[in-house]
């Protein structure tokens, strides 16, 4: 018997005239990893909250057809009884945490459900057993790292036992070795017999994993009875095999004079003795393991931090993309937006690079009612019509399908012509596309400083490389 099943199933979001997704139809048996892919706004965010019960208990609309969890029919169960049998860890772990405790979050559900105190300290001993949260336990959740944050979203959404676990855009904040630990933890739920659907862009960390794909486009499903038989598709799909796909590398441009400098700069315990320059006429990329101090180093470039030691040099104010778009969209369309703290622009330089973020369409849209890789491409307009000498990009291809990260690129290098770009990823494909300069943190300090080319492609595929490998080493060790 399926353990989860969708009949001609539709639904339709309040005042749409159009389904976000229809003639959905599907049967999933236990123990499998279905990979759900589709591009930006397609309708996998909304078949996720479907089958854990937020559409439409939190997210009303009108639904057509059915959905059956163990054979019983959805729509007469209580978000009560659903949640019991359907985990979920969303893109941004934090938006699903209830305290300000690690330990309290995990047992935060089982409290709601009544257990008691002897029965939560026994699940939290199974779930130790299986996934590794010991380093986790008595924390404050905003003290922890994105990779830790999704871990224990994970815990949490396991406290309760569920069969079937939902992830969305997991591998979003994720940097290649938090990601490839995502993947022994998904072989891991496997050996347990559960059932695991993940809607996600990037595919790297489930090669050969995934029992069958789920393509939403056109707002309906296409179910591929295999990863090989997706592979062989027209789908303009991520590479599943990162370091053997053909990239071609950027010509490196002339460098043009200093946009801003580090000279021994140290804050914290997080960034010691770093020093830099960056330059106009180049993208550099900074890389590094999630919590290595790269979002630390860009606000140091900004002004938001001092150093503690050290001196910083930037002439005029740079031009910052955070990673969470939310944080500074404050205008009341797509197109006020990008004239807020510049006045009036030309409409025809407006429209080309709404044009090109592919945005053009809701130039009188409220910001608000973007999906994530829509806002994260309308700051990307603002920075590029902002005028500054040096523009920060923290992770802009969080949450992008490749079309989008492929005009992202596009971009990122066409403002690299004329201005210095510094961009934080961990998306290798998105670095081999736009990176004529590769910065490498590690421990606190720049341990490499490259310009890519064909010759040092290698250096930074064992950067990649390198970062698993001491994550297995910490693991082992552990």
């Amino acid at each position: 018997m399926a353990v989860i099943e969708a009949r001609s199933y539709a639904f339709t979001y309040p005042g749409e005239e159009q389904a976000a997704i229809r003639d959905v139809t599907f049967r999933i048996g236990g123990g499998e990893i279905i990979l759900i892919a589709g591009d930006s706004g397609s309708g996998k965010s909304t078949l996720l909250r479907s089958l854990n019960g937020l559409i439409p208990e939190i997210a009303e609309g009108r639904t057509e057809g059915g959905r059956f969890l163990d054979g019983k029919d959805m729509d007469g169960l209580s978000i009560c009884e659903i949640s019991r049998k359907v985990g979920s860890v969303f893109q941004n772990p934090r938006s699903q945490f209830f305290t300000l405790n690690s330990t309290s979050e995990m047992v935060f559900s089982m409290e709601n459900y009544g257990f008691a105190r002897e029965e939560m300290e026994r699940r939290l001993r199974e779930i130790e057993r299986d996934i590794p949260i010991a380093p986790l336990m008595g924390r404050e959740i905003f003290s922890l790292s994105s990779g830790e944050r999704q871990l224990l979203a994970l815990a949490s959404a396991m406290s309760l036992g569920p069969d079937i676990l939902l992830f969305d855009e997991p591998s979003a904040n994720l940097d290649y070795r938090n990601a490839m630990r995502l993947r022994r933890l998904l072989a891991k739920l496997r050996s347990l017999g559960k059932t695991v659907l993940v809607a996600d862009h990037r595919f790297f960390y489930l090669d050969r994993m995934a029992d069958r794909v789920f393509l939403i486009g056109q707002r309906t499903l296409r179910c591929f009875a295999s990863e090989a038989a997706f592979r062989e598709s027209s789908y303009n799909t991520r590479s599943f095999d990162l370091f053997g796909a053909d990239f071609p590398v950027r010509p490196r441009a002339e460098t043009g004079e200093c946009a801003a400098s580090m000279k021994n700069v140290s804050k914290w315990q997080v960034l010691k003795s770093v020093s830099m320059e960056l330059r106009r006429g180049e993208a550099a990329v900074l890389v590094g393991a999630n919590g290595a101090g790269k979002t630390t180093l860009a606000r140091l470039l900004t002004g938001a931090l001092r150093p503690d030691r050290g001196t910083v040099e930037v002439p005029r104010l740079p031009f910052y993309v955070m990673q969470d778009a939310d944080y500074q969209l404050f205008g009341t369309s797509v197109e006020s937006e990008l004239e807020i703290g510049r006045g009036k622009l030309p409409g025809g330089e407006k429209e080309r690079v709404l044009r090109e973020m592919n945005l053009w369409q809701y130039r009188d849209t409220h910001p608000f009612s973007l999906s994530g890789g829509e806002k994260q491409r309308l700051q990307i307009a603002a920075a590029a019509l902002s005028g500054a000498e040096l523009i920060i990009f923290d992770e802009p291809t969080s949450g992008l399908d490749v079309s989008s990260m492929e005009r992202v690129s596009g971009e990122i290098v066409r403002l690299s012509e004329s201005r210095a770009v510094l961009v934080i990823s961990h998306d290798y494909e998105f670095i081999r596309r736009t990176a004529d300069r590769i910065i490498y943190l590690k421990n606190g300090r720049t341990e490499q400083d490259f310009c890519l080319t064909e010759e040092t492609v290698e250096r930074l595929n064992h950067i990649f490389t390198d970062m698993e490998e001491t994550d297995m080493e910490e693991t082992d060790e552990s």
